[in-house]
């Protein structure tokens, strides 16, 4: 039994490599699920908002932004996190200006929905 795991060596570095690479992959996969989502029950409100009033009235779909605006900027934590990983493992210079315009939308977009 004991030859079966001599040629078996693992490399600590290359483990926590890929453990956090699976772990940014599914936090970016989990962001475009929320956006997804959000995006499928803010259609269907609006649908149902516009069938039964006959034609949506203002602060329904203004209700309806917000609401979809803040699953929008939840969603970008998930992206944000995801590529801070990233750019801790490979640090690149394309990672990090994605990373920069990803914050970047994330705080026009909260601060548009905040004013």
């Amino acid at each position: 039994m004991r030859e079966v795991f001599e040629g078996l060596v693992l490399d600590p570095m290359i483990t926590i490599h890929e453990v956090l690479n699976t772990l940014a992959i599914i936090l970016e996969v989990f962001g475009g699920i929320v956006i997804f989502s959000s995006a499928v029950v803010s259609l269907f409100e609006w649908f149902k908002n516009y069938w039964h009033a006959y034609g949506p009235k203002t602060e329904s779909v203004r209700d309806l932004r917000l609401v979809f605006g803040d699953q929008i900027v939840y969603a970008l934590e998930f992206f944000i996190a995801g590529d801070i990983i990233r750019s801790v493992l490979a640090p690149t210079l394309q990672e990090l200006t994605k990373l920069a315009i990803i914050v970047a939308i994330r705080t026009v977009l909260h601060y548009s929905l905040v004013r």
